[in-house]
């Protein structure tokens, strides 16, 4: 038995015993979902659930129990794993983000060098990972602090408030005819090699969509997780890509460019998210207030939100 099957067990129960919808907001299939289950009650050696069909309806008192201790279990366990950092300093620690290599690698760069000035005895450590990865994370209490994209639906024990804009733009390597057009539109872009963000990430994910809107399939070259590795190929002239613009550097980026594109992508927001029952040590109130004013400084921010949209 593993803390994994627990959690889909309590997954389950929260989602009305939703295959699909649990399998969504934990980043999995449906069969996995199923095949999980299955093994618990295996183990266990009697039905957890009601079935109608092959449909998952209720719990059978041998389930609820199961329930009920595998919800002390999880809590059980994230209190162990906080236990280091309950000891330590109020001044000093260990502060674990969750994140995605976007963020990690550009937009929470001056928050944490400003947060490191007023707080020189706290670490921080950057658990980089896909979107799925990170909720997992914050879910377990691996991390103190996630910031990526979320799924439509989240576990009901996410806090979450919305943090980063993310705007896109394709950029190509120098002399690249889209440079030549004035506007260009996705069935000319369609005609290049894409170098193209892994679709458990959200870029990848929204690039994707936008071309399957329009009946379009584009040819990807290479596919990738991190924005460097992404311009690296597209400057080698492998293919075109559509970036974060956060993640170009003209002083630095001098072998590709932005080819203008506002009108293709939508923008869409990250989140910051944390665990209802997990305690945060005085710094880490302090980083995530610091990333709440943040959020709320942007023009047309809402505050916290317990449904965000899809970000990155």
């Amino acid at each position: 038995m593993t803390l994994k099957q627990l959690r889909y067990l309590i997954a389950l129960v929260d989602n009305d015993f939703s295959v699909s919808r649990t399998a969504t907001v934990l980043h999995t299939t449906q069969p996995g979902v199923s095949k999980l289950a299955r093994a618990l009650e295996s183990e266990i050696g009697t039905d957890l659930f009601v079935r109608t069909g092959n449909r998952l309806v209720d719990l059978t008192d041998a389930g609820r129990q199961a329930a009920e201790l595998a919800r002390r279990v999880v809590r059980d366990t994230r209190a162990i794993g906080g236990l280091q950092h309950s000891l330590q300093t109020e001044v000093g620690g260990t502060l674990r983000i969750g994140t995605t290599h976007i963020h990690a690698s550009y937009s929470l760069v001056g928050v944490i060098r400003a947060f490191l000035a007023d707080h020189p005895g706290v670490e921080i450590v950057l658990r980089q990972g896909s979107p799925g990865d990170i909720l997992q994370w914050v879910l377990e209490g691996a991390v103190d602090i996630g910031v990526s994209t979320l799924p439509s639906t989240i576990p009901r024990d996410i806090v979450t408030f919305e943090a980063f804009t993310i705007e896109r733009c394709v950029v190509a390597p120098r002399g690249h005819p889209l440079l030549k057009s004035r506007r260009i539109s996705l069935r000319e872009l369609s005609r290049y090699p894409l170098v193209a963000f892994d679709e458990p990430y959200n870029s990848g994910w929204v690039v994707q969509h936008e071309f399957q809107r329009l009946g379009l399939k584009p040819r990807i070259a290479v596919r990738g997780s991190d924005a460097n590795v992404i311009k690296s190929y597209v400057a080698a002239g492998v293919g075109v890509a559509v970036l974060q613009t956060m993640a170009i550097d003209p002083r630095r980026d001098r072998d590709i460019q932005i080819v203008p594109s506002s009108h293709l992508f939508p923008s869409s927001m990250s989140l910051v998210s944390v665990h209802r029952n997990h305690v945060l040590r005085p710094f880490g109130e302090d980083f995530v207030e610091r990333l709440r004013k943040f959020a709320a400084a942007r023009p047309g921010a809402r505050g916290a939100r317990k449904q965000p949209r899809r970000g990155d």
